[in-house]
């Protein structure tokens, strides 16, 4: 094991960065070859610091486990078999979504991925090993990540849950596959209810959590007014939302025959399922909320009784207002409704149940 301490500047919390050392052989997976250091750099310029690869953003529950981290590595590995390294630090991905018809087609790319790393990537992409190859890294960054704890004022130690990210990918320059994981404070939202805005294209290839959409995201994410918490994307053609940069987004309307709460969202494979996403899908398929799989339209929102997004941070995130940045006034949304209310309340007894021990 190595451990770097550097001195850097107070602006962003002290974090911690746990990373494999040596290139898979097949032989040794213990994961006992690892370097460790110390940081202030954010989540984002983490992530960009590395070749284009799959990426993932978990969280702690009771500081001491990780929520629903078998859904983190399959998501991860999922992503893994569909991204082709390349030569040059690039890659090409399998699937393409067709906007012109909103249907997804399966095209393969022809361009190969070299023999070489598709055999020392193949640990990476098997959700069994790359469990045992992520646990040791996560135990050992918490722990650390704990000792340090003391020096960081962004939170009072022992008190605060942890935001886990970690990325994986391709270096050709030092050719070996790339697993680092980022331990930093979570921080959850300051406020019970939030603002978005709506603006800006939904992206080509949801499937995959592809860390380039970092990149392609920042112009969008420095546009941000003050004072909102979110963009959601959204096709400016038809008016369909999408989901936010880093949250998936669900409306709730009344059937005006039955007066049954209806929540709406965008299909899968039209965004990425977050974690919380898939929680809510369960609660209202267990109690017996009419979920639709269709995209929620600007053109409905008189109709709405209420909208929220979701995200491993936020968990369930009330909605009070919405501005488009066509002119028009801003949207205001109803909040206290009772759907929203049960699904917020049921995900945050649900995530206490999707934790996996790591301490």
């Amino acid at each position: 094991m190595e451990t770097t301490k550097q001195t850097f500047k107070k602006t962003e919390p002290l974090s911690v960065v746990v990373g494999r050392l040596k290139t898979m052989n097949g032989e040794s997976l213990s994961g006992s070859d690892f370097a460790i250091s110390e940081t202030r750099i954010s989540p984002n310029d983490f992530l960009l610091q590395y070749p284009r690869g799959a990426y993932t953003s978990a969280r702690t529950v009771n500081r001491t486990a990780i929520m629903d981290l078998q859904g983190h590595i399959k998501r991860t590995c999922d992503s893994l078999k569909l991204i082709k390294f390349q030569n040059s630090e690039n890659i090409s991905i399998e699937r393409n979504q067709d906007e012109s018809n909103n249907n997804v087609s399966e095209e393969r790319i022809e361009e190969t991925e070299p023999d070489y790393v598709t055999q020392e990537m193949a640990p990476y992409r098997d959700p069994e090993i790359f469990k045992g190859l992520v646990i040791p890294l996560l135990k050992t960054g918490l722990t650390k990540y704990f000792e340090i704890e003391e020096e960081t004022p962004w939170h009072i130690k022992g008190v605060g849950e942890v935001k886990v990210i970690w990325i994986v990918c391709y270096s050709f320059k030092e050719s070996r596959p790339i697993l680092e994981i980022y331990f930093t404070p979570l921080h959850a939202p300051s406020s019970s209810k939030c603002r978005v805005e709506v603006y800006g294209e939904p992206r080509k290839i949801a499937e995959v959590k592809d860390s380039q959409w970092i990149r392609d995201r920042k112009d969008l994410e420095a546009s941000l007014r003050p004072g909102f918490n979110e963009i959601l994307l959204y096709d400016s053609n038809t008016r369909n939302i999408y989901e936010g940069l880093t949250s998936n987004f669900f409306a709730v309307m009344y059937n005006p025959d039955t007066r049954l709460p209806i929540v709406v969202t965008a299909p899968l494979h039209f965004v990425l399922e977050g974690t919380i996403r898939k929680i809510v899908t369960m609660i209202c398929e267990r109690d017996g909320i009419d979920l639709r799989s269709w995209f929620p339209n600007l053109d409905d929102v008189v109709h709405w009784e209420g909208a929220f997004i979701t995200s491993t941070s936020r968990l369930v995130l009330p909605i009070e207002l919405i501005h488009c940045r066509d002119g028009r006034p801003p949207i205001k949304i109803p909040i206290g409704n009772e759907t929203v209310e049960h699904i917020k309340r049921e995900v945050e007894k649900e995530i206490l149940n999707r934790t996996y021990p790591i301490m």
